[in-house]
Formats: C-alpha cells, sequence, structure tokens
C-alpha cells in the first residue's frame, strides 16, 4: 500500500509541485476572464494530484475543501473533502489565512506562503508551501480556488496544524477585475474585458 505520509522532501521535488500546479493554471487562462472551475482537468496535473485541492469560498474569509488530493488529507489525518481550509491551521494562525483568502479572491490575487508544522514528542518540524490560484464559477464571480499544499518530509501518525512561517510570501494581483460575488447573492453576469489579463508581482521577504 502506498504510503503518502511519506514522499520526495527535496526543496526541488516541493518546488516542482507547486510550478507545475501555477504553470497549468496560467495555461487556463482566456482572453476575458480567469481560468473557470469547470476548466480544471485533473488528468493535466496527475502527478501533482496529491498535494492538489479546490476550495469554494462559503464566506468572507472562509473557503471550504470540495476537492482534496491524498497528500493533503494525510495531513489531516481524514478526508478532508467538506472541511475549511483553516482546519489545516493552528487557531493562532487562522487570522492570517483568512486574509490571504480575501486577498486571493476579492483583488483577485495568486497568493504563496510559507507553512510550518510545529515540532512535538515524537514529530519533526515540517516546512512547506501553500499556494492559492483564484478561479472563477460559471457566472464569471471569483468564488473558487485551485491550490497546492506541499510539505517537505514524513508526516508521521494523526494529523499535523499549521501555522505561517518565515519566508518570501508572494502577493501577485491579476490586473482583471472580475465581479466577486457576495455569498447568497444572485449571481450576476460576467463582466467582459477586451485583454488577457496581466500579472503584477509583489514579494515580501520580510
Amino acid at each position: 500500500m502506498l504510503d503518502l505520509t511519506k514522499h520526495d522532501d527535496s526543496d526541488d521535488a516541493g518546488r516542482a509541485c507547486l510550478n507545475a500546479v501555477e504553470a497549468y493554471w496560467n495555461a487556463l487562462f482566456r482572453a476575458s476572464h480567469l481560468p473557470m472551475r469547470r476548466d480544471v482537468d485533473p488528468m493535466k496535473i496527475d502527478h501533482a494530484l496529491p498535494s492538489t485541492f479546490l476550495v469554494q469560498r462559503v464566506a468572507p474569509g472562509v473557503a471550504r475543501l470540495r476537492v482534496s488530493g491524498q497528500r493533503v488529507n494525510a495531513c489531516l489525518g481524514m478526508d478532508a473533502q467538506g472541511m475549511p481550509l483553516s482546519t489545516f491551521f493552528l487557531p493562532h494562525a487562522r487570522a492570517d489565512l483568512t486574509r490571504a483568502l480575501e486577498q486571493m479572491f476579492t483583488t483577485p490575487a495568486l497568493v504563496e506562503l510559507p507553512i510550518t508544522s510545529p515540532r512535538s514528542i515524537g514529530r519533526r518540524l515540517l516546512k512547506g508551501r501553500l499556494l492559492l490560484l483564484p478561479l472563477a464559477d460559471d457566472q464569471g464571480h471569483v468564488t473558487r480556488a485551485l491550490g497546492a499544499m506541499w510539505v517537505q518530509g514524513d508526516l508521521g501518525r494523526g494529523p499535523r496544524r499549521f501555522e505561517m512561517g518565515n519566508g518570501a510570501r508572494r502577493y501577485q494581483p491579476i490586473d482583471q477585475r472580475p465581479t466577486l460575488a457576495k455569498v447568497a447573492d444572485t449571481p450576476r453576469k460576467r463582466p467582459a474585458t477586451s485583454q488577457r489579463p496581466a500579472l503584477k508581482l509583489v514579494v515580501d521577504n520580510a
């Protein structure tokens, strides 16, 4: 039986996983809108699937997992489908996650954060990266996201909870403004634009 608590823990392997998911998301851009949830084909990123997930915005700063890879589930020690993304984080880290989710949905923006799971008895310190990539729904509202969570090293037994780590954070606004649907609002038509969205990179090395 494949043990998904263990994997290639090199930095290169982790970066390759995140890069593959981001490259696929970039390839889905169309002239008039963000990549759409319905366009995501898991088979196109099959080698990265264990570390990927899809979330849906259900309230300001709250995103619920609709699809989660096996490595993601292993972090939680259970099937994460239907769980809030905040479940993966320690209570003191959830405010940072909430802000990151709202930046991703409302700007919209690509967000990438360093994450760590603290060392404890019988458990080693884990380091990783969380990548969040906004998606539009069928009405053109930014209510979905493709994500990847790469964690370096063996997870060990039981659930692991994370906090924000040290290192570079990426906040990459997308120069387009699709409608952000208010939760429970009646969907509105997607605004038309004439050019492929451009990306603006902002890196915070603090």
